[in-house]
């Protein structure tokens, strides 16, 4: 027969593994923000240059 989750250890696990992860991600603020500014620069201009492609190959069918 199974056993019911206790749910108070199920949570204090949580809290366990997730408290580690904030502080990380907390000390690694700066560079994070970079990396994702960067990173979404990057997917602009992707996007931008795919506009480009398909509006020149719109003209140049007509």
């Amino acid at each position: 027969m199974r056993q019911a989750i206790d749910i108070d250890y199920v949570s204090k696990a949580i809290v366990g593994i997730a408290s580690p992860v904030v502080g990380v991600i907390t000390s690694f603020q700066e560079q994070i923000e970079w990396h994702l500014r960067v990173s979404l620069l990057c997917v602009g201009l992707a996007v931008g240059v795919m506009s480009l492609v398909s509006m020149f190959k719109k003209l140049r069918r007509r």
